[in-house]
């Protein structure tokens, strides 16, 4: 009796040692040096699995819908940070919609980090927004391991970028223009820091002549032109090679949350500018009202008009 009981008590000390070793794992405090770009890939393709979840038969993520606006080319991590910001925020607002409730950790838009352990913590939270909303709609959650693979920043900024793209049609694009523009009066502000014309720089609060009948595809080209002419100043300026944008043939129409990552692109480059240079980045915070599509273009066109003071 006793050899039978020391056996059952071995085989129990045996079952529980895997469950308490997996929640050491979990609960260890990661390090810079425990994460790479391809552990930030492999939490983007989960993100991915989890959201297919929603989609089962195929019938919300088609062909013509699920393709992002854009792509890009030689990504740095503190880019992929800006967009997983991004992210967190669009899964914030499908748990919103679903839950009533705003779960995880939010990353205000000054916020600025450049290591893959940073883009994998924003990607954490952004999946505990998804998997509360699993469990409300009672959708089974992907749970098969995914193997680890050589991955770059690019390939983790394109994956968050089709993840993104993913989440507004599960949101119904719920990103709203005044919700880009608080990015954008933050990149504004930026680059009147950068370019020493401080006295400018609450002068987006300002009422000004607003062009009219601008759409978020409008705002969309806008942004590509602004980003390309920050690309040559920055490496003509301090010889750095910055992240190629090419906007894609798409089939649908540019929305809000297209025209959202963009803008914290932009966010991104002038951040870091901002940091290269010593410059403190400052809380922005414009209060406003009825924000259009127009408004976000002439916000646009004035960081544009900044640039084009700085071009050789």
């Amino acid at each position: 009796m006793q050899i039978i009981k020391r056996v059952l008590f071995v085989l129990l000390l045996l079952s529980i040692w895997p469950v308490a070793n997996a929640e050491v794992e979990s609960n260890k405090t990661l390090s810079a040096d425990d994460i790479s770009p391809s552990d930030v890939y492999v939490r983007a393709r989960v993100i991915e699995q989890q959201l297919l979840t929603f989609d089962p038969e195929g019938t919300l993520f088609t062909k013509t819908q699920t393709p992002p606006a854009y792509s890009v080319e030689n990504a740095q991590p503190r880019e992929v940070f800006f967009l997983a910001k991004s992210l967190n925020f669009s899964a914030k607002k499908l748990s919103l919609i679903h839950t009533d409730k705003k779960l995880g950790r939010s990353f205000a838009i000054h916020v600025y980090r450049n290591q893959p352990l940073h883009v994998y913590r924003v990607l954490n939270e952004a999946l505990k927004s998804i998997q509360a909303t699993q469990n409300t709609l009672s959708i089974v959650e992907f749970k098969e391991n995914i193997p680890k693979v050589q991955s770059s920043p690019t390939q983790v900024y394109n994956k968050i970028l089709r993840n993104n793209r993913l989440l507004s049609i599960l949101n119904q694009d719920k990103i709203q223009p005044q919700d880009v523009i608080k990015v954008v009066d933050h990149c504004y502000v930026l680059s009147q820091l950068l370019f020493e014309k401080p006295s400018a720089t609450q002068a987006s609060a300002i009422a000004e002549d607003i062009p009219q009948y601008k759409t978020p595809t409008d705002v969309f080209a806008h942004l590509v032109k602004t980003l390309k002419m920050l690309k040559r100043y920055t490496e003509s300026n301090f010889g750095l090679l910055s992240m190629e944008i090419t906007a894609s043939k798409i089939e649908r129409e540019i929305e809000p949350s297209d025209v959202l990552d963009l803008a914290m692109t932009l966010n991104a480059q002038l951040t870091y500018l901002a940091y290269q240079q010593k410059i403190k980045v400052p809380i922005t915070n414009i209060d406003r009202q009825g924000v259009s599509p127009s408004l976000v273009f002439h916000i646009v066109s004035k960081i544009q008009r900044t640039l084009e003071q700085e071009q050789p």
